[in-house]
């Protein structure tokens, strides 16, 4: 990765429910950089809802019947765009991230925006326990309710962001879920070394700081202090069936991912005649 700028806004961005609200209030507790609450700006435009009940009366959709979509993306980013940067001077910061789940499926339309004068933090969870807290989430208007949709939701998400990254390695970085609840203050310092900052401790005390309330994961603002209880939840998400289920159609991303294998499941609760794991795909050639 290039020297970063360090004026560079930050896009954050991974499958729902693998860390981006933790990773979001880390680099809000900053001291040079403002990160808020979700904004639905590129979710709107797209009307990218399960199901909406009401599309056709959103703003975003009845603004496509009088301008073509290049022209209205200008228009409305450049407004998104001021939004973000009056936000960081208000809270005295000169500079500005934005954190959305979706922002890796809109990394070309960030590009649009901002040119190449920015940075992607893409932030991964092993499969079985980001499928695990969807559940748990209950996103019925963002995630699809069945399994195999649940499934495929997560290694589009995932795959966007690995695309991107490996198209633009130089302004992107991937942090792994598993890797900083095992050792925060080590994780977080590379985080911002990638982003050219300095790490500052009140980032493990993240909140403590003052955050604006707004759309983000709601345990979050509960939670104390980076922790690891949340890894292995998806033994009590799910039945053997299910986890075999999701271990075979994830393993090819989770495999780029994790190729080292920091972090292979236990096999608690998988059969035992046909049992899988990470490492079993880790292992094969």
């Amino acid at each position: 990765m290039k020297t970063p700028n360090r004026e560079w806004p930050i896009i954050v961005g991974g499958c729902h429910r693998s860390g981006t609200s933790l990773v979001r209030r880390i680099l809000n507790a900053h001291s040079r950089i403002h990160c808020g609450p979700e904004i639905k700006f590129f979710k709107d435009f797209y009307s990218d809802y399960v199901n909406d009940p009401i599309k056709h009366g959103r703003f975003i959709q009845s603004a496509r019947s009088i301008l073509p979509e290049e022209q209205l993306i200008s228009i409305l980013g450049k407004a998104f765009i001021e939004l973000h940067e009056a936000a960081a001077t208000q809270a005295v910061k000169p500079r500005w991230a934005d954190k959305n789940p979706e922002n890796v499926l809109y990394l070309h339309q960030w590009d649009q925006l901002l040119g190449d004068e920015w940075y992607f933090v893409q932030v991964v969870r092993n499969p079985l326990d980001t499928l695990g807290s969807m559940v748990e989430a209950n996103f019925k208007f963002a995630i699809p309710a069945d399994l195999p949709g649940k499934i495929d939701f997560y290694n589009q998400y995932t795959q966007a962001g690995l695309n991107f990254y490996q198209t633009h390695p130089e302004r992107s970085y991937r942090i792994m879920y598993e890797r900083l609840v095992a050792s925060p203050w080590e994780q977080i310092e590379l985080l911002m070394q990638s982003l050219g900052e300095k790490a500052e401790q009140s980032q493990m005390d993240f909140n403590s700081a003052t955050h604006q309330v707004g759309l983000e994961d709601p345990k979050v603002k509960t939670t104390q202090k980076v922790h690891s209880d949340s890894i292995g939840r998806y033994k009590n998400d799910f039945s053997s069936q299910e986890i075999q289920e999701i271990q075979e159609k994830t393993s090819t991303v989770w495999r780029k991912l994790d190729p080292e294998g920091f972090y292979i499941p236990e096999q608690n609760n998988i059969p035992e005649k046909k049992s899988f794991s990470f490492g079993h795909f880790f292992n094969k050639k």
